[in-house]
């Protein structure tokens, strides 16, 4: 089964910062199943919503399928994270953090990778074992 991830960019000054501290051309992770986005944003924790209302607020996206193999597990993986916090802890300390891996809150990378993971979805070795970004996503998937 397919599933799609979508990356995105803003304009904005927090995208512009966000970018340069990632040294990434990404700001944002999301992912798409069916007519649902889940994603983890700053104001609001992972929140659930329509492809419509999600493409409003990025001014680029681009996206990318990927194949999973239990897209069942995925899907409840993912609407037991809606409502939980976004991982401020993380984005702050992020260079020096040792584990990204506390499912008690999630930025938006963290909770696109466990998604794919938890689903089923064969991700690159290359990816880094302490923490994944938007940049490191958009290099290992095909």
């Amino acid at each position: 089964m397919k599933i799609t991830v979508h990356f995105c960019k803003s304009e904005n000054l927090g995208g512009r910062i966000l970018r340069l501290f990632l040294m990434s051309k990404w700001n944002h992770v999301a992912i798409q199943i069916g007519d649902a986005v889940y994603e983890s944003v700053s104001g609001s924790g992972v929140i659930k919503r329509r492809p419509a209302d999600f493409t409003k607020a990025w001014d680029k996206i681009s996206s990318v399928e990927v194949s999973v193999a239990e897209q069942l597990t995925l899907i409840r993986f993912l609407n037991d994270q809606v409502g939980k916090p976004y991982d401020w802890k993380a984005i702050l300390a992020f260079p020096f953090r040792g584990t990204w891996q506390d499912r008690s809150g999630w930025f938006c990378s963290e909770l696109v990778y466990e998604a794919l993971r938890v689903g089923g979805a064969s991700l690159s070795d290359r990816l880094p074992a302490n923490r994944v970004t938007p940049r490191d996503l958009w290099v290992a998937l095909p």
